[in-house]
C-alpha cells in the first residue's frame, strides 16, 4: 500500500483533532524509503512545527511518530561520509596532543624518525601499533583502520 502524498496539507487551525483522522487524511505513518516519500512526511508535519504548546496528545503522538520517521530515512539516506586519510587523522591526533613525528614513533617503541615514515606513507601501522595508538589515546580500533 502506497502511502499517499498530501496534495494541500491544511493548516494547524483545520488539522484533524485525532489520530485516525491524521492518518486517514493527513499523511499515514509509515517507513519512508525514497526522496518523494520523505518530502511528503516533511510536508505532512510543517503545520506542526513550533506548535507543540497547542498540539493535543493524538496530535503531538502523530507528530512524534512521523519526525522520527522522517530522522530514521535522513539517517539511512544522508550522505556517507568518507573516512579521512590515516596520515590526516593520526596529524589531527598528534597535534590535539601537543605530540609530533618523532613522539609518534617512541610511543610505537620504534626510533624516532620511523614516526615521520609513519606519517609521509612510507611505512604502515601493524596491528600491535594500532593497539598500542587505540589504548593511548583512548580511541577504538577501528580509527585507525578507517571503518
Amino acid at each position: 500500500m502506497k502511502t499517499r502524498t498530501p496534495s494541500s496539507v491544511p493548516s494547524f487551525a483545520v488539522l484533524p483533532e485525532d489520530y485516525s483522522s491524521l492518518c486517514r487524511s493527513v499523511w499515514l505513518p509509515r517507513p519512508i524509503h525514497d526522496k518523494s516519500e520523505h518530502a511528503a512526511a516533511l510536508a505532512a508535519i510543517d503545520p506542526l512545527w513550533g506548535r507543540e504548546t497547542e498540539m493535543n496528545r493524538d496530535q503531538t503522538d502523530w507528530f512524534k511518530l512521523v519526525a522520527d520517521l522522517i530522522v530514521d530515512y535522513e539517517k539511512r539516506a544522508g550522505p556517507k561520509r568518507k573516512a579521512l586519510p590515516l596520515v590526516r587523522r593520526l596529524a589531527g591526533i598528534l597535534e590535539a596532543h601537543g605530540m609530533t613525528a618523532a613522539d609518534l614513533g617512541r610511543l610505537l617503541d620504534l626510533e624516532a624518525s620511523m614516526g615521520s615514515k609513519i606519517m609521509n606513507g612510507t611505512r604502515q601501522l601493524t596491528a600491535a601499533h594500532i593497539r598500542t595508538l587505540a589504548r593511548h589515546f583512548a580511541l577504538p580500533a577501528d580509527y585507525f583502520l578507517g571503518l
